[in-house]
């Protein structure tokens, strides 16, 4: 799958942009109006067929009027596993739509949570977890630099003081934000250090990679959660093993996470692992990354643009459709 995000002064050239670059079959995950004299900002993808991929491909021949069937095999391309593909297929089936897409965004709807991050005015400082390797920097840096474009004070602190580079990489980012990076390497530091960050619209944490399957390094997490009074977000790559997603979402949610935000998005063809991880630790989702580059920033995610994501075949998919409204 490939994804790309275009902006341009009005939507209406930004889907022109698409339409001209990616061709009529590109999916519009996302659409939004950027700040104040920024213009609009689309999301859009495309699938990618290759050599090996003769099981997804025969998706398309696949009758409409066979929603259920349609919907099982593009979960199982997907990786889902096979108790939640059939709970999806009883709901979809529950709400009698001809069209396979809406049908599966329905029964997303009823099975899942969509609660973006707001760039000011959470009621918590939002702390960024997750395994080693996740993106968390990055999406620290992407909602600093969101925040920030769209005028609020921000506060971003790290934990990440013994990765080697870890305070360095997102003292790059801040510098360009004309930001301050303040550090915390001890509990009782990061405590100090939030409460003074609190008079901010927006303070943010970026945290060093958790072993999820080490209790100590949990517990830990827990204790600087504790002290910040924090919001936990678990940070999580699309594209992994399901069952694998599910076991590392579980542990996370024992340090209070509620919420998951999905990275490299752009560099998964399967998304199995991210519905199973939502799944298995009842997680909300709020926003995703699809791209490394800062200034694109995060995208939302509904249960339409998901579903859409997970049945890109779909034919009846229009470029001028507006997927992505605030979650409620």
């Amino acid at each position: 799958m490939r994804l790309k995000t275009y902006t341009a002064p009005t939507m209406a050239e930004a889907m022109e942009l698409v339409r001209h670059e990616m061709g009529e079959e590109a999916i519009i995950v996302s659409s939004q109006r950027a700040g104040e004299g920024q213009g609009a900002r689309v999301t859009a993808a495309v699938e990618e067929i290759y050599p090996d991929d003769e099981g997804f491909e025969q998706l398309r021949e696949v009758e409409v009027a066979d929603v259920g069937e349609t919907i099982r095999q593009a979960l199982s391309y997907h990786g889902v596993p096979p108790r939640l593909i059939e709970r999806l297929i009883q709901a979809a089936g529950s709400l009698d739509a001809e069209d396979p897409t809406m049908a599966l965004a329905g029964a997303v709807d009823a099975g899942f949570s969509f609660t973006p991050l707001a760039d000011s005015g959470e009621d918590a400082p939002t702390m960024l977890v997750g395994p080693p390797g996740a993106g968390k920097t990055i999406t620290t840096a992407k909602l600093a630099a969101r925040a920030a474009l769209n005028g609020h004070s921000v506060s971003v602190i790290t934990t990440d003081t013994r990765r080697a580079g870890g305070v360095e990489q997102l003292e790059a980012f801040t510098r360009i934000l004309k930001l301050p990076l303040e550090t915390a390497d001890t509990v009782d530091a990061l405590g100090r250090t939030a409460a003074a960050g609190s008079a901010n619209d927006l303070v943010l944490i970026d945290t060093q990679g958790t072993n999820p399957f080490s209790d100590t390094e949990l517990d830990q997490l827990y204790e600087f959660v504790k002290a910040a009074g924090a919001e936990p977000v678990l940070v999580l790559a699309a594209g992994g093993d399901a069952m694998e997603a599910a076991d590392i979402a579980t542990s996370f949610a024992a340090v209070g996470v509620k919420r998951l935000l999905v990275t490299r998005l752009d560099m998964a063809r399967r998304l199995g692992g991210i519905l199973a991880a939502a799944d298995a630790a009842r997680l909300t989702f709020c926003n995703v990354s699809i791209t490394p580059h800062v200034a694109d920033g995060l995208s939302q995610i509904n249960p339409v643009s998901l579903a859409r994501l997970l049945m890109p075949h779909d034919a009846g998919i229009s470029t001028s459709t507006h997927l992505t409204k605030a979650a409620s």
